[in-house]
């Protein structure tokens, strides 16, 4: 086939230009760091990405939402702990009060401290994170001790999604606690019938058995607490590691290998030069220089 200038021509630019578009790839590898830049230059690597990148921000919901729980958790065991605290001093009133060298006037004076305890314990009803009422089960906008009394009939189960349909339940029940009947007698009712019996000047000590199974139901709570925080902190472990496994699997498919990358530059540059240097030879003759 005969060769003509123009064709030579041509095939001098082709070539040129499809240096120029090898080097500017290899540029903006080197300049974003990413083999991948758009889904033309690998489409298989491009929708793995994606994939990876999908998966990483579930898991950063998922961990939020873990957080959330375990924060969850964490006010309610202090709310806990802190009733604990109040019936522990209500039970040792009650002994203080079964003493048979109590006068009334001491009588009324370990009635007004266990008042007062039941006015803490309605505190430790309405204990919130945020703005949210940790015992009102799934209706934490309403206060569920109102008026003297635990109100709140809401037992519904709190659950924070912490994984791929897997859902972990976070609240205590209020009514399992504030609610809870020892011999026919809930946690406020115990009290406050301990703070009559001082105030008629009678003895208290047959409510000791009554306070002591109020105890005994906090402490149960308090493990169930317990134990979904170590399920939580589980969940929230193997979280991290699975973010820490996709994020070396996305850089594995995304970042590009700079020193290779560099060296591909740094050849094409110098078959770029030699085109060019080519090119300005095989394409230098002009009309004149065919009439010599």
């Amino acid at each position: 086939m005969r060769i003509t200038q123009n064709m030579l021509s041509n095939q001098v630019i082709k070539n040129i230009q499809q240096n120029y578009r090898s080097m500017s790839k290899y540029q903006e590898q080197i300049a974003s760091g990413k083999a991948i830049n758009k889904a033309s230059d690998d489409p298989v690597k491009a929708v793995q990405i994606m994939s990876h990148r999908s998966a990483l921000t579930e898991i950063e919901q998922f961990k939020r939402n873990t957080e959330d729980g375990l924060n969850w958790l964490e006010k309610t065991d202090n709310a806990l702990n802190e009733l604990t605290q109040v019936m522990q001093r209500v039970r040792e009133l009650t002994v203080q009060g079964s003493n048979e060298v109590n006068n009334q006037d001491s009588l009324n004076t370990i009635a007004t401290e266990i008042r007062a305890l039941k006015d803490q314990i309605g505190n430790i009803a309405n204990a919130r994170m945020g703005d949210r009422f940790l015992f009102a089960g799934t209706d934490t906008d309403t206060a569920p001790f109102l008026n003297g009394a635990f109100a709140s009939t809401n037992t519904n189960v709190l659950s924070w999604n912490i994984g791929q349909d897997q859902y972990m339940k976070v609240n205590i029940n209020g009514t399992d606690v504030f609610n809870f009947k020892s011999e026919d007698a809930n946690l406020f009712e115990t009290v406050e019938q301990i703070a009559l019996e001082l105030e008629n000047g009678n003895n208290p000590e047959r409510f000791l058995n009554r306070v002591d199974k109020q105890m005994n139901n906090l402490l149960a709570h308090r493990s169930i607490v317990g134990s979904n925080v170590n399920q939580l902190e589980m969940g929230l472990n193997r979280l991290q590691e699975t973010e820490l496994n996709t994020q070396k699997l996305l850089s594995k498919t995304e970042d590009v290998d700079l020193a290779k990358v560099i060296t591909d530059f740094t050849t094409q540059q110098t078959i770029l030069n030699a085109a060019l240097s080519s090119g300005a030879k095989a394409i230098q003759q002009t009309l004149v220089d065919f009439l010599r």
